[in-house]
């Protein structure tokens, strides 16, 4: 009895300090462990640091990497919907990038068939009379004798045939049909494969509302583009667009309007392909996206892109008057770099003739000649060039001789102006080599080529200095909604445990 009086009074006396280290869970807000320690989890915290303690800071840590290796584009995008206020649409906050990707193999194949319209044209392929070709939009060329001599027959009746090849054969004429009904087969897969999957994406809510928007206004484009091509042959059929016994050409006009609508096309694809894939992206990590595009909302880069605008815009214009220069064959006279005769320029009489003008008050014949006198059509496009050349070069030595430039550029922005750089040196030289050797079909089809290459670099310049407002507004949302997510899971790990 006295051994267990003595074990009882032991266990009294270690009692009250067993419930004192133990049992204390007192929150004490006001000293500055815990004060911290709400701050960072938004719960409960004890006194001192314990083995409690410990499993709360590891929950904190477990939880904050899950979010980092779930961040995914889509899921950023989906917590942004969720956590912001009921969403207007069904329709995604930005467009998958499978979407991004097919908009840029479209592009490609505009591309292609861009190069492969230059060379029908240069091959004098394109002049095939229209209304019949355009029954054979779908079907295969003429499969044997017969048929071929029924279509050479039509063929003989243009003025192509008459004014400028009477002694072409069967052969050569079934080379140059070949040409222009790939080329119009071209087309039509050009619209089929971007209408049916532009459906499908729309349908399957794959893309933002603004996107969807966008698409449709490609395809209505890319329908116009059809148009054109049609409006364009059709004119090579009349004989009252030049002079009697000089070659058939169709309207310089119209081949300048179907080549833009094609570099339009083009552009719009690749843009908002390289857009989409920018956003997913800087969605994938909101912080850094934010950071990313605060640095490009620097005053300093303002120039800098108000730049890169113009000069996208001065190669789309030398891209147009380069359309003029073929549709007139403008390239075949004054063969000589940088002389144009006795010259830098040709005489200012033959610049402005005034057999151009059709009225009689000479009001014309300014606009008239620029464009539709090959001398001064050829002037022009040399001196866009040339401005466009220049302009590169003074952007190219800004970026590296600019302190600021050096400072407040990103280094993908940088390479981009290296590229563009590197492309219109290959453009001058592929269009001063053209005209030298007197307009050959690959130096000429290497041009035209040239000039998609460069304005593709110029684009893709343009978004990596671009400062997309919608996206930043979408990863504002995305980084508030992150936070409350973590703030959260770090709320259910305190009460689980």
């Amino acid at each position: 009895m006295a051994s267990l009086g003595s074990s009882l009074s032991l266990w009294r006396s270690a009692a009250p300090r067993l419930a004192k280290d133990f049992f204390t869970s007192q929150c004490l807000p006001n000293q500055g462990y815990a004060a911290r320690s709400i701050r960072q989890f938004g719960a409960l915290q004890f006194r001192q640091p314990s083995k409690i303690q410990s499993t709360l800071l590891n929950n904190k840590k477990f939880f904050t990497s899950s979010l980092k290796r779930s961040n995914t584009a889509p899921a950023v995008a989906e917590a942004v919907q969720e956590g912001g206020a009921k969403a207007k649409s069904s329709f995604p906050k930005i467009s998958d990038k499978t979407v991004a990707y097919w908009l840029l193999g479209s592009a490609a194949s505009v591309f292609g068939i861009v190069v492969f319209g230059g060379l029908t044209r240069l091959t004098e392929s394109g002049y095939i009379e229209h209304h019949r070709m355009a029954t054979c939009y779908w079907f295969p060329p003429p499969m044997n004798a017969e048929h071929w001599e029924d279509e050479f027959a039509k063929y003989r009746a243009s003025p192509e045939f008459q004014l400028l090849n009477p002694n072409m054969t069967l052969s050569e004429f079934k080379s140059i049909y070949y040409m222009e009904w790939i080329h119009r087969l071209w087309g039509r897969f050009v619209g089929i494969s971007f209408v049916l999957p532009a459906v499908y994406f729309v349908a399957r809510k794959k893309v933002s509302t603004p996107m969807a928007w966008r698409l449709f206004g490609i395809a209505g484009l890319i329908g116009f583009q059809g148009f054109l091509g049609w409006w364009m042959v059709k004119s090579g059929l009349k004989d009252d667009l030049f002079a009697p016994g000089s070659h058939p050409r169709v309207s310089q006009y119209r081949l300048t309007a179907h080549l833009g609508a094609a570099f339009v096309c083009y552009v719009a694809m690749l843009w908002n392909g390289l857009a989409i894939l920018r956003s997913n992206r800087l969605m994938a990590d909101p912080a850094a996206g934010i950071s990313q595009l605060n640095a490009l909302r620097d005053p300093k880069l303002a120039f800098f892109r108000r730049s890169v605008a113009g000069i996208a815009l001065l190669v789309f214009t030398t891209v147009i008057s380069g359309g003029l220069v073929a549709g007139l064959d403008a390239g075949l006279i004054y063969n000589e770099f940088p002389w144009m005769g006795k010259g830098l320029a040709p005489p200012k009489e033959e610049l402005f003739d005034a057999r151009y003008s059709r009225h009689e008050d000479r009001s014309d014949l300014w606009w008239r000649n620029m464009l539709e006198n090959p001398s001064l059509v050829q002037l022009d496009h040399r001196m866009l060039a040339m401005t466009t050349f220049t302009t590169i070069c003074a952007l190219m030595a800004y970026t590296r001789r600019s302190p600021t430039m050096k400072r407040f550029l990103p280094a993908p922005a940088r390479k981009g102006v290296h590229g563009v750089f590197a492309f219109a040196c290959c453009q001058v030289g592929l269009g001063i080599t053209t005209l030298l050797y007197l307009v050959p079909t690959p130096l000429a089809s290497a041009h035209q080529a040239g000039s998609l290459f460069l304005l593709t670099w110029v684009m893709v310049l343009g978004s990596r200095v671009w400062h997309p407002s919608r996206t930043a507004k979408l990863l504002q949302m995305a980084a508030k909604a992150r936070s409350q997510q973590l703030s959260g899971a770090a709320a259910s790990a305190v009460k689980r445990v």
